[in-house]
């Protein structure tokens, strides 16, 4: 099969799945909130969660029909955002800013082109506008540099384009004559390199460490057809990265270049959306998963489920690291002691 025609039917797919995600999403009760209305808790299928490091106790949730919520007091109650596309695109990625305060980014995909993109506020989302430079590009994942904020990788169905100065002109990352990672919908920088980049697509993970001149596949140990949902590197063994898949949770030692499945550790092959590290937490890695909200203790050599409901993102209080907050199919769940234990919506659900 040609790459043309991989890449086609790869495209389809994803569209497909956000269909899907927007569909269901869609059919959910989601509370009935003007703008600026609260509801204490958030039962609804959220798709991401984040904190906001500039403003304490500050979350943000969205789903996949691009509704946004927030929360001022750690995810005890819940306030709808005024955002235009909501009900309009399918919302993949959100990033808060972590170096200008009240500045936060969305990356959406639609069938109606002027519905896709990249939307900024730097008012924390009481005002929109559509980034220029990725107007109308279906965006599935966003990254920024934790050295720079303003050096952002957005993963669109022709590859990864990158800025250097906070979203204001963007570039193709790919030299003309090497192969290029396409599409991609997910990301993650090199905490102290720049110019290193991991992207995942359904066909593997990819990286480039020259800013995007070269691309390779990262296939060794990892099966053939997997989707990359997820991708997180150890700011301090940075060789030590995490990939969350479509068939499971894979760990690699050596930056990528060999891959080893913890599908025996885990438990089984389950779809792994999101992977993290806690901070501040040595060795506290968790997986969000079809199957459940994993926790391990010990770097990912052994894992206990800690809660029986889908988890689709994984956010930790920049403030308390014993502060965890995980996105589920039915709400916003959270945990004080570090993932031990779990309350909110769903939290309790067969996790013996």
């Amino acid at each position: 099969m040609s790459h043309g025609i991989q890449n086609n039917m790869s495209r389809l797919r994803f569209r497909i799945a956000g269909v899907l995600w927007a569909t269901f999403a869609a059919a959910a009760t989601v509370p009935a909130l003007h703008y600026g209305e609260t509801t204490t808790g958030l039962a609804v299928p959220v798709t991401i969660v984040q904190t906001d490091s500039h403003h304490p106790g500050t979350l943000l949730a969205g789903t996949a029909t691009a509704q946004l919520f927030r929360s001022r007091d750690g995810a005890e109650n819940w306030t709808s955002l005024p955002f235009p596309m909501a009900l309009r695109s399918t919302l993949h990625t959100i990033l808060i800013d972590p170096s200008v305060p009240n500045t936060y980014l969305v990356g959406l995909s639609s069938e109606t082109p002027e519905n896709s993109g990249i939307f900024r506020s730097t008012d924390e989302g009481a005002s929109w506008h559509q980034l220029q430079g990725l107007e109308r590009k279906q965006v599935w994942a966003l990254a920024s540099w934790a050295g720079d904020s303003h050096v952002i990788a957005a993963g669109t169905p022709e590859g990864v384009f990158r800025t250097l100065d906070g979203g204001y002109n963007w570039t193709q990352l790919g030299g003309r004559n090497s192969p290029l990672p396409r599409p991609v919908v997910s990301l993650a920088f090199d905490p102290r390199d720049r110019n290193t980049l991991y992207a995942g697509t359904p066909h593997l993970a990819w990286k480039t460490s020259d800013g995007g001149v070269s691309w390779h596949r990262l296939s060794r140990g990892m099966q053939a057809d997997s989707d990359i949902f997820s991708i997180d590197v150890d700011p301090e063994r940075r060789s030590r990265v995490f990939a969350g898949a479509c068939g499971g949770l894979y760990s690699s030692m050596d930056g990528g270049g060999t891959w080893s499945t913890l599908e025996r550790a885990i438990g089984g092959p389950f779809r792994t959306y999101s992977v993290a590290r806690a901070p501040a937490l040595r060795g506290v890695v968790f997986a969000a998963t079809s199957d459940g909200l994993f926790r391990s203790s010990d770097g990912g050599a052994t894992w206990q489920r800690v809660s029986g409901e889908a988890a689709r993102s994984i956010a930790f209080d920049p403030a308390d690291s014993l502060h965890v907050f995980v996105a589920t199919d039915h709400g916003v769940i959270l945990s004080q002691d570090a993932g031990i234990h779990f309350r909110g919506p769903g939290a309790g659900r067969d996790t013996q």
